[in-house]
C-alpha cells in the first residue's frame, strides 16, 4: 500500500491557487482601506467641528404645501412663524401671581413666634397680628387648632384665620400696613334628643349611663330640690325621661346644649319640669319651680355655731337676751350672697353690729347681715339672688370670725333655717298661654 495515497487524496480535495494577479488587487484594495482609516478625523472632532453652510437671506417657499399624498416629502414652517411650542394661558399666567392659602395645626409647646419663623414670615407682621387682636385670641392657642395663612407672592400676610371652636373662627385681615380683626360664626342647627333610663344604684349614675353630661346631672337636680331629695327619696326601679337639645354645625357638635324638660316617676308619681323661653324652667301649670330665697346665703353649707334663739344668754355680757339671726362659723373673707332679689337699704359700720348691711326684698321681707369685713355693694344698689354682696368678718363686737344672718317678716325677726320660703313667681297672660302649648308639645315628644 503506497503510504502517501491520503495525502495526495486531500490535495485533489482543496480549491485550486489565485492567480497572481487576482492575488495582487486583494493586497492593494487592502492598502488603500487601511490608509483611509488612519486618515480620516476621530468622531470626537466631527462633533467639535460643526459645518458651517449660508442660508439665502429669503426662501421662496410655495403659498401651499405640497400633498403629502403619494410622496415622502414634508413641509416645516420656521419656528419664529409657530411660536413657542407650549402656549401660556392667561389664566395660568393670573393664577401664577394669586396668593395661596396655607393651613398649620398646632403642635404642642407652639408659640406663635415659632409658627411665624417656621412659616418664613417677619416677626413684625405677628406684632401688627397682636396689636390688632383685642379680645387677646391668639393668647389661647392650643394643640390641634387649625390655623389657616393667605401668604402672597411678596411673602406679605393677606389674611390669618384661627378656629377658636367648631362654631367661630377669628379673621384678621390685611388693611394697608395693618390688620382688622372680626369674628365668623358658622350657621348652625338644634336637634332635640330624647334621653331615658331606670335609676339603678344612684342617679348620677344611672343618668350619666343614659347620655347626660355631669353638668346636666347636676342641673337636673336643682330643678327639682324642692320637691324631691335625690339621695333620700329616689328608689331602685325609678325612671326618668330628659329631652335634651343639641348644637350642630355641618353635623359636628359645638359642645353646647340645653335641658328642655324632664320627668322623673317616683314610686309611681311623677314630677314634670318644662323650659320656658325666658330659660328657666316651670311646672305643667307655668308655676315657678324655684323659691324666691335661698336658704343659706353662702356658697357651700357651714357649720352653725349659733341657732335663732329668743332667750339665748349672750356670750359677751352674760345677759339673757334675743338672738335673732343664725351665726355660720366661716373665715374672715368668705363670700357673702343675697338670698333673694331686692334693694340694699343699708351699708353702715355699727359699734356692736360692725360692718351692717341690710336688704330689703319687696314689701315683706328683710335680711340682716352683722360682723362684716367689707361691703360689696352700697345703699340703693339693686342686687340679683346670688350675687356676692360683702365679705365675712369679725368686726363690732363679736367673739370670732362668723356671720350672723337675720330674716324678718313684716319687721319682725324669725328663724332663717325654718322659716317657709316664698315661691317665686310664675307666668301670666299671653305668656302662660304660650307656655302651656309648648308644654303639650313637650309631652308628645316624652311619649314618641
Amino acid at each position: 500500500m503506497n503510504p502517501l495515497r491520503p495525502i495526495q487524496t486531500k490535495l485533489q480535495g482543496m480549491p485550486t491557487p489565485l492567480p497572481k494577479r487576482h492575488l495582487y488587487g486583494i493586497i492593494l484594495l487592502s492598502g488603500l482601506t487601511l490608509t483611509t482609516a488612519v486618515m480620516m478625523p476621530s468622531p470626537g472632532e466631527l462633533i467639535e467641528q460643526p459645518v458651517r453652510i449660508s442660508i439665502p437671506a429669503s426662501l421662496n417657499l410655495p403659498k401651499e404645501p405640497k400633498s403629502q399624498v403619494g410622496n415622502t416629502e414634508f413641509y416645516t414652517l420656521p419656528h419664529d412663524e409657530i411660536g413657542p411650542v407650549e402656549p401660556v394661558d392667561a389664566l395660568d399666567v393670573i393664577a401664577a401671581g394669586e396668593p395661596e392659602w396655607q393651613e398649620y395645626v398646632v403642635q404642642r409647646g407652639d408659640t406663635l413666634s415659632t409658627i411665624f419663623n417656621g412659616l418664613g414670615l417677619p416677626l413684625a407682621t405677628m406684632y401688627k397680628l397682636l396689636e390688632a387682636d383685642k379680645e387677646r385670641t391668639l393668647d389661647g392657642l392650643k394643640p390641634g387648632q387649625t390655623l389657616s395663612l393667605l401668604i402672597d407672592e411678596d411673602n406679605l400676610l393677606q389674611e390669618f384665620k384661627m378656629q377658636q371652636d367648631v362654631l367661630h373662627t377669628r379673621i384678621f385681615s390685611r388693611s394697608g400696613e395693618n390688620y382688622q380683626s372680626s369674628l365668623k360664626t358658622e350657621e348652625s342647627n338644634w336637634e332635640t334628643r330624647s334621653l331615658r333610663g331606670v335609676i339603678n344604684g344612684s342617679f348620677y349614675i344611672s343618668a350619666r349611663d343614659a347620655g347626660l353630661s355631669p353638668s346636666q346631672i347636676q342641673r337636673v337636680a336643682n330643678l327639682f330640690q324642692w320637691q324631691l331629695n335625690f339621695a333620700r327619696d329616689l328608689r331602685q326601679g325609678d325612671s326618668f325621661k330628659v329631652l335634651v337639645q343639641r348644637e350642630f354645625v355641618d353635623g359636628q357638635s359645638t359642645g353646647k346644649s340645653e335641658l328642655q324638660a324632664v320627668e322623673i316617676t317616683n314610686k309611681g308619681r311623677s314630677y314634670q319640669v318644662f323650659r320656658h323661653e325666658d330659660g328657666n324652667f316651670y311646672n305643667e301649670k307655668g308655676e315657678s319651680l324655684e323659691r324666691g330665697f335661698v336658704r343659706i346665703p353662702l356658697e357651700r353649707n357651714m357649720r352653725i355655731s349659733s341657732n335663732f334663739n329668743l332667750n339665748r344668754k349672750h356670750p359677751v355680757t352674760g345677759r339673757v337676751q334675743p338672738h335673732n339671726g343664725t351665726d355660720f362659723a366661716v373665715p374672715t373673707g368668705t363670700p357673702v350672697l343675697a338670698p333673694g332679689d331686692g334693694v340694699v337699704v343699708k351699708a353702715v359700720r355699727h359699734a356692736l353690729a360692725g360692718n351692717y348691711l341690710v336688704i330689703r326684698h319687696g314689701r315683706q321681707y328683710t335680711t340682716r347681715f352683722l360682723h362684716l369685713s367689707r361691703f360689696l355693694v352700697k345703699k340703693g344698689d339693686t342686687v340679683r339672688r346670688g350675687q356676692r354682696i360683702a365679705l365675712s368678718g369679725n368686726t363690732g363686737r363679736s367673739t370670732g370670725p362668723h356671720l350672723h344672718y337675720e330674716f324678718h317678716v313684716n319687721n319682725r325677726p324669725v328663724d332663717p333655717m325654718q322659716v317657709k320660703l316664698p315661691m317665686a313667681e310664675g307666668l301670666s297672660g299671653a305668656e302662660h298661654r304660650a307656655f302651656l302649648a309648648r308644654v303639650e308639645q313637650y309631652k308628645r315628644e316624652f311619649a314618641g
